[in-house]
């Protein structure tokens, strides 16, 4: 969504550099946001020109996959490499929404901008989320939950014993601001992949610390394995609070982490 006004372009890409792409859009004061079950794991943001033709490829062209589910008709289109959702198209409908957390750092005031969200959580078919199998039900001590949670095509899944959750970090770097990934830190024991790791990408970059864990089907940044490098090797196995299930995202805490300004150089992906 944006505000009435002379366009003006603005430059983005996934956080690899494997796909670029300017956009035409009225200086943005509007986005949109939905919250149903693709796009509150992805994080999106939304900014929709005023026709498809505004959106060009810079570089990448035919790179990005596609996932559908329900009716096909919406096509969510992210890197392969890293992750990043970059769209939403509907080409029967001529219809395009770009991701606005992929513009170049700093376009646009994020924090400013008036968001109004499409509650479509309950639309039909409703997501279901899913059904842990009795034998797969780990003990929970007294005092903590048992939550569950995937990425949206369910090929990751995943167990998390804790404390309640209300509270998560979100971060500010890169990476993470694309996704808008809401992290919790349980320590690895309390966490089980049941048995989908191998369906996990992982993506590295900066100082190659972190392997980041993404669906390659349908792209949804799930778990983030800190302690697979060889030397540096957390305790931790941090978990994206977007793919939980049952978990009301607007009622957690958020802490904000300035990680942009913990960047060991500039970030050059957007280079066109």
């Amino acid at each position: 969504m944006t505000d009435g006004g002379e366009k003006q372009t603005y430059y983005g890409n996934c956080h690899c550099g494997a796909f670029k792409f300017s956009i035409a859009l009225a200086p943005i004061k509007k986005a949109a946001r939905c919250n149903c079950s693709i796009c509150s794991r992805k994080g999106y943001l939304f900014a929709v020109p005023e026709k498809p033709s505004d959106f060009k490829v810079e570089a990448g062209e035919g790179v990005l996959k596609t996932y559908s589910f329900g009716n096909g008709v919406a096509e969510h289109k992210f890197c392969p490499t890293c992750g990043s959702g970059i769209m939403v198209e509907a080409a029967k409908l001529n219809f395009l929404a770009v991701n606005i957390n992929t513009f170049k750092h700093g376009s646009v005031d994020i924090d400013n901008l008036e968001i109004s969200t499409t509650d479509r959580a309950k639309a039909e078919p409703v997501y279901q989320p899913f059904a842990l199998p009795e034998d797969q039900k780990p003990q929970v001590p007294e005092g903590q939950k048992l939550y569950t949670g995937s990425c949206h095509c369910q090929a990751i899944k995943y167990t998390v014993v804790s404390e309640e959750i209300k509270e998560v970090r979100t971060c500010n770097c890169s990476f993470c601001s694309r996704n808008v990934d809401m992290w919790i830190y349980p320590l690895i024991a309390s966490v089980n992949l049941l048995g989908t790791e191998d369906k996990l990408t992982d993506y590295l970059f900066g100082l190659k610390r972190a392997f980041h864990g993404f669906c390659g089907v349908c792209g949804v940044d799930v778990v983030n394995r800190v302690d697979l490098h060889h030397i540096f090797k957390a305790p931790v196995r941090p978990i994206n609070v977007r793919t939980m299930d049952n978990i009301v995202l607007d009622d957690l805490k958020i802490e904000k982490v300035d990680g942009w300004s913990l960047n060991t150089g500039p970030y050059k992906a957007y280079d066109v």
